[in-house]
């Protein structure tokens, strides 16, 4: 087996497109800037980043209502996307929303009782950086 080192790859028929040979004949074209998360957090139930990547800082708003700030901001917010998951319980769900390009929210709600609760979460964020 070979390593391939380098700190920069560009495609040649599109920039930023690269084409990977995945074993015998099974080629995938990928756009690498569009198809890798921009940021990524665990928060804490605190909103303390556990672990994080390009986000900056988290806050505790209150009862199961997080923000965190990007240290880049997305494009769009319209063309950007979160996959959220609570840390805890299997009951728990919420929604992630930007309030700027720089900024998102997190709310946390016990499905049984329809009511916010203390959660550590798991955020990725998809988009094109600004």
């Amino acid at each position: 087996m070979s390593t391939l080192r380098t700190n920069a790859l560009e495609g040649v028929d599109a920039k930023n497109s690269i084409t990977i040979v995945a074993g015998a004949g099974n080629v995938t074209t990928t756009n690498v800037q569009s198809g890798i998360a921009k940021a990524w957090v665990h928060g804490s139930a605190t909103a303390a980043l556990t672990g994080s990547f390009a986000i900056s800082s988290g806050v505790d708003n209150g009862t199961g209502d997080y923000s965190y700030n990007l240290t880049n901001p997305v494009e769009s917010d319209e063309n950007s996307v979160f996959v959220m998951s609570p840390r805890s319980s299997s009951d728990r769900a919420g929604p992630a929303i930007f309030s700027t390009t720089s900024r998102f929210i997190v709310h946390v709600f016990d499905i049984s009782s329809e009511s916010l609760v203390d959660s550590g979460v798991n955020v990725t964020v998809h988009g094109n950086l600004a």
